[in-house]
Parts: C-alpha cells; sequence; structure tokens
C-alpha cells in the first residue's frame, strides 16, 4: 500500500512537471501579427518583431487618395524587401474618379501592379459605407455592383481581402454608453466616425448586412473580416457568421478587450470552437516619426499572458478586472501562426 502511494505521489508530480514543460515560451513560441501598420523606412519594428518570434502583415489602407496609398505602398514593399521572411503586406485602391467609366480597368490594372510586387491581400476601409456618396447624396456600400469586378478578379489572384468594414457597436451609442473605454476615447477623438453623432448615416445593422451580402455573393473569395468582423460586442453572433460563411474568418485587431467585457467561460469556449478561424492581430504600427517599440512589445507581453494564463488582470481599455483565457497550447499555435499562413495564403 505505501509502495502504491509512493508510485502515485511521483506520478502525479510527473504530470505536474510535465504540464509545467509543455507551457509555452513567449520567446520561442512563433507567432504573427495579422494586423499591424508599418508605415516607415525605418528598420526598429521589424528588428523589435525579430526579437519577440513575430512575423508581421502589414495593411495599406484608406481610400480617397491614391497618392496616399502609393505612399502607404512604398514603405510596405520596402520592408518586404528588406525583411523578405518576416513582412508581409496588402495593397488597396483608390476610390477617386468612381464615376469614370474606366474605373474598375483601372483599379483591376492597379491591383495587378501591386500584386507583382508582392501585395497578398487587398484592404478594404470604413470610408466604404461611412464616407463615400453617389451624386444622389446615398452613401456607397461595399455590396454595390461596381465592386463584384473587382472582388471577382481578387477570388482569381487567389488573393485575400482584409476588410473593416463598418465600426464597434459601441459607435451608435452615446460616449458614456459605450461597454469599453477604448472606444469611448477613440470616438470621442474621431467624432467624425461617432455615427451616434450622425443618425442620418447607415446603421450599424446596415453596415454588416452589406458585409454579409458580399460573402453570400463572393463564396470563392477569402475575406478577413478585420477588428473581429465589427462582431465584437458578441461571440455568438460571430460564430453564426462563421458557421454561414466558410469563406469568413476574422483578425483580433485592436478588439481583443470585448473579449474581456464577456462571459469568460463563454470566449474561451468561442476561441476553441472556432479555433482555425481566428487570427491574432493588434493594429499597432510606427510612423515616420513616430517610434514606439516599447509600447509594440508591451502589448504582445500583455496580449500573451491573457490568452495563455489563468491570471487576475486589469487593462486600461476595460472598467473590470477579467481572467486570462489559459488557452491550449495548439489553439495558440493555430490562434498565433498557422492560421495567418493558412488565410493569407503565405509560402514559407
Amino acid at each position: 500500500m505505501k509502495k502504491r502511494i509512493v508510485l502515485i505521489f511521483i506520478f502525479s508530480i510527473l504530470l505536474i512537471f510535465c504540464d509545467q514543460e509543455e507551457k509555452p515560451e513567449f520567446s520561442t513560441f512563433p507567432k504573427f501579427d495579422a494586423h499591424v501598420h508599418y508605415d516607415s523606412f525605418d528598420q526598429g519594428f521589424a528588428e523589435t518583431a525579430r526579437e519577440h518570434n513575430f512575423k508581421l502583415m502589414t495593411l495599406v489602407t484608406r481610400s480617397a487618395s491614391q497618392e496616399h496609398i502609393d505612399r502607404e505602398f512604398a514603405w510596405a514593399h520596402h520592408q518586404h524587401e528588406k525583411n523578405p521572411n518576416l513582412v508581409y503586406f496588402s495593397t488597396t485602391f483608390s476610390m477617386e474618379n468612381w464615376d469614370d467609366p474606366n474605373w474598375q480597368s483601372r483599379t483591376i490594372a492597379k491591383l495587378q501592379e501591386h500584386f507583382d510586387k508582392g501585395a497578398i491581400a487587398v484592404k478594404i476601409w470604413k470610408d466604404i459605407g461611412m464616407t463615400f456618396r453617389r451624386e444622389d447624396d446615398s452613401f456607397i456600400m461595399i455590396d454595390d455592383p461596381m465592386f463584384d469586378p473587382i472582388l471577382n478578379f481578387i477570388a482569381s489572384q487567389n488573393k485575400v481581402v482584409v476588410g473593416h468594414l463598418g465600426e464597434p457597436r459601441n459607435c451608435w451609442l452615446p460616449l458614456d454608453s459605450m461597454t469599453v473605454r477604448s472606444d469611448s476615447s477613440y470616438f470621442a477623438d474621431h467624432p467624425q466616425y461617432h455615427m451616434y453623432l450622425h443618425p442620418e448615416y447607415p446603421s450599424y445593422e446596415e453596415q454588416i448586412a452589406a458585409r454579409d451580402r458580399v460573402l453570400e455573393k463572393h463564396p470563392d473569395l477569402t475575406f478577413i473580416g478585420a477588428h473581429l468582423g465589427s462582431l465584437e460586442w458578441n461571440v455568438d453572433e460571430l460564430a453564426k457568421r462563421l458557421d454561414n460563411y466558410p469563406n469568413f474568418a476574422v483578425d483580433m485587431a485592436a478588439r481583443i478587450c470585448h473579449y474581456q467585457v464577456q462571459d469568460r467561460d463563454k470566449v474561451r469556449q468561442f476561441i476553441i470552437d472556432y479555433q482555425d478561424r481566428l487570427l491574432y492581430g493588434t493594429d499597432l504600427g510606427v510612423r515616420e516619426n513616430s517610434q514606439n517599440l516599447q509600447r509594440i512589445s508591451d502589448v504582445w507581453q500583455r496580449h500573451w499572458r491573457y490568452f495563455t494564463t489563468a491570471d487576475s488582470m486589469t487593462s486600461s481599455k476595460v472598467r473590470q478586472p477579467f481572467q486570462g483565457l489559459d488557452l491550449p497550447a495548439e489553439v495558440l499555435q493555430k490562434m498565433y501562426y498557422e492560421n495567418a499562413v493558412n488565410w493569407l495564403g503565405i509560402k514559407l
């Protein structure tokens, strides 16, 4: 009996030891930040990513000006050329001269040029649906038939759309009713995008419905919904779209705090259930004259703690303490690395 008790004790110790050994280490675990903005020729961001075992996907964004797009594209292309196995990049398209009969053909030609230079995706930003209007003053939404040839071309080239369409549902609420501090501070600083102040603009429901119609019309198009697909407020609502649209995945850039204000166990189970459809991302970035690399490192490590431990935590983005998710290693491997490679079609 004593011998049996000793063996059980030793076996228990070994199990604890093995469990500790299997815990992933931040410094050695391969990671991919699938949503950053590398708006600089400086190498500091790339060096920080390499130091922390990250690869980066930098997104060229905004549709108002080809000049702006060309400037962002030059930064992104430069970083990919300098760091070909570390920095990957998207392009986007301009809405300039939308009414010109040649807009579609010119847009497709420009996308082809950027694909030939290494762009692996096309970012579509919220200014489609929130800014651009027709001559009759109606808003141009992403499901407009004018976009169909563009989206068909992207699919034919086996490229990916990364779509930031709509905004958090908080955007349509008063500042003091928003569920996370990060939203209330952002919309206080950007009243032009605070839809509560602009009731004449398309509603949250209209934004989501337009995006969903694109997913229905283009089942062969790989579509990554940026920022949890603007369904950040409820993992059940996001799960419905993931169930309905097999071509749809989401990144969690700038929306991890929305996990932290929902039921912890429900969020954890959602991530486990949809582990093949979720990409880690942050929306972090650098500019030519703004290189806060320590903040980037801090955010990456704070998120790692949230996803890999069951610690009680606090954040300036939310109002209440929350508990880490302590996700299984195989889920972390997909969320942090494999899903970005698979959904973005990256050849390693």
